[in-house]
């Protein structure tokens, strides 16, 4: 409540300001409240942020012969009234083809996504299609909008995401399952979807939101287009927009962590006693884990500190140093971390992300090394790590697919403008149908292809060949044929749409690189070649083992060894669960009406 001076204001000001007073009396309560010495953001504000569920019907080009015409429905209705607004003349014709078909598209956004990040979404039909099959189908671009419910029923509400591209028919549950499919990655978000940081509701006031977003921003800005920016922005006296910077980007959990352990007091004496604290508790292997994520929050000035803890004999303590080291882009964690990973798998995960947070020398090294190990789960997550770390880096291998970017076989008309950006002319396949890699590197021979997130092959051991005799793909696009003892392999192309041309056929080596791009020539999608590499390994054919995600997960054993000197039950800083792994119905909508979005 803004409050005048009585000697300035007048007899009815004061009057009203009285009764405002008595009709308000939580307000009375509202008073700021100086911070403690040793309180933390997580005493006074939580992180929320909630996945969103969003859904829309496309429309599948591209199919076999195995489309149909979609039957009359409110599904059917709304395909329609999009097209027309795309401009399609005579959809209820276009619509008309057995190569095409009416698709529900739906996907769960995490929390803390940006325009710039993918998520997989989920295809099925609706109950009355005559559609039998979803392979080698090409979803255009589709609006997302989440469903929210009315005295009329469920409606769409602000269309938020969009997604487009190749589908892998099959799910976790029914890999084959023809009748539904994921798009890998082809989810976006139209605008950044940032945290949320709460602040409780007995220290709300503005004095207060700006003390945090001070705070975090000391510790954590970034630079865009040649300005500072900070982590923080206080949006009103309860709420902050909290985003996430690049190095945890990929650890999002990390971050709140450290966030919520910030001190809202700070000076150099407060400092210099609290590192000697906490350097004392790091070396205590049941405090070791919260008290390297406090030094991780007072910045690179720990470093010293947190290497002390080297020379502990207890390899728990010299993980969380090293680990927190990383996150401050201190190359000297690289060769425990290194070790963590090869011997410690219920920390391997935490490992590789702290790798991949550096842009230093030692941890590319490290990486690269570590793709040497036989076991699938630590050269893959080793691989994912390094392309986290540098993308460009050439020892990941990366080749070009196609020998020219083909012209689409449709067009997709009803790509729609986003944010200002002209209409596209063309349906937007990306550059390449996927990535592919070819790791020059010791250990045994590997492939492995992604069914989440991200199409892509990677193929472990330049100059693999596959074996022969290869008879692969009968009824299926593209037929692979090569006797015993022959060192090239027929690879054919037959669809519906060419029965009576002749074959696209070309003539390649053995190796398995040269083989993926010729189909891939040939038109064969990302989801056929994995499935042709996944027969060639159960036909024998490939020298070494067909691997599916084989990423390295999050674990309750690192989390108990983190929280281990944590109170059961405590209500405070002490983070336990941070904003991450909490759900809250409808957050995100209420938030953006709050900083009107």
């Amino acid at each position: 409540m803004r409050r005048t001076s009585p000697s300035r204001a007048s007899v009815l000001g004061i009057a009203v300001a009285c009764a405002a007073l008595i009709l308000t009396g939580a307000d009375r309560k509202k008073k700021d409240v100086p911070p403690k010495v040793n309180e933390t953001i997580g005493d006074v504000a939580t992180i929320f942020g909630s996945e969103v569920k969003v859904e829309g019907v496309g429309l599948l080009l591209g199919l076999d012969g195995t489309g149909s015409e979609p039957a009359p429905s409110w599904q059917q209705r709304k395909l329609v009234d999009e097209m027309q607004k795309a401009g399609i003349p005579h959809p209820d014709k276009f619509l008309k083809s057995a190569n095409r078909t009416l698709v529900i598209v739906r996907a769960t956004i995490p929390a803390g996504m940006t325009a710039k990040d993918k998520f997989d979404v989920e295809i099925e039909l609706p109950p009355a299609s005559g559609t039998t099959s979803l392979a080698g189908g090409w979803l255009v671009q589709t609006r997302l909008a989440q469903r929210v419910a009315t005295k009329e029923g469920d409606k769409d509400d602000k269309v938020i995401a969009a997604a487009v591209g190749p589908v892998l028919i099959g799910s976790a549950a029914r890999p084959t399952d023809p009748k539904i499919g994921r798009v890998l990655g082809g989810g976006h978000v139209l605008q950044d979807a940032p945290y949320l940081l709460s602040i409780r509701e007995v220290r709300r006031s503005g004095k207060t939101s700006q003390l945090l977003e001070n705070v975090v921003k000391q510790r954590f800005h970034e630079t865009v287009d040649g300005s500072s920016k900070g982590m923080a922005e206080a949006k009103t006296d309860s709420a902050l927009v909290l985003h996430v910077p690049k190095t945890y980007h990929h650890n999002q959990t990390r971050y709140h962590q450290v966030v919520l352990y910030l001190s809202l007091i700070d000076n150099p004496a407060l400092r210099e006693q609290r590192l000697q604290e906490w350097g004392k508790d790091l070396l205590d292997p049941k405090k070791a884990g919260i008290a390297a994520i406090k030094l991780e929050g007072l910045g690179p000035v720990a470093g010293p500190v947190l290497k002390q803890a080297f020379t502990s004999p207890d390899e728990t303590v010299r993980f969380f140093a090293a680990e927190a080291l990383a996150y401050l882009n201190d190359g000297d964690s690289a060769a425990i971390l290194y070790e963590v990973a090869r011997k410690k798998p219920e920390f391997r995960s935490h490992a590789l992300k702290a790798m991949s947070a550096m842009d230093q020398a030692a941890s590319l090294l490290k990486l690269r090394a570590l793709m040497n190990e036989p076991e699938p789960e630590l050269r893959y997550g080793a691989f994912n790590a390094l392309r986290t770390l540098d993308p460009t880096d050439p020892f990941l291998g990366k080749l070009r697919v196609l020998d020219e970017l083909p012209e689409p076989e449709e067009k997709d008309e009803m790509a729609f403008p986003i944010e200002g950006q002209p209409r596209p002319k063309a349906r937007p396949r990306p550059e390449e149908p996927f990535a592919l890699y070819v790791v020059d590197c010791e250990g045994p021979p590997m492939i492995h292809v992604s069914r989440k997130l991200r199409c892509e092959v990677v193929v472990f051991g330049k100059g693999q060949k596959m074996l022969t005799p290869i008879v692969l793909g009968a009824g299926g696009p593209l037929l692979l044929n090569a006797s015993d003892g022959d060192d090239r392999v027929q690879i054919s192309k037959i669809t519906s749409k060419n029965l009576d041309l002749p074959r696209a056929r070309v003539n390649s080596s053995l190796e398995i690189a040269e083989i993926i791009r010729e189909m891939a020539n040939l038109g064969a999608s990302y989801p056929q070649i994995a499935t042709a590499l996944g027969d060639a390994w159960i036909q024998k054919n490939l020298p070494g083992p067909f691997v599916v995600d084989a990423v390295p997960v999050d674990n309750l054993a690192y989390n108990a060894a983190q929280i281990v000197s944590l109170v059961p039950g405590k209500k405070d800083g002490e983070v336990q669960k941070t904003g991450a792994e909490q759900k809250r119905t409808g957050l995100l909508e209420r938030f953006g009406k709050m900083i009107g979005r």
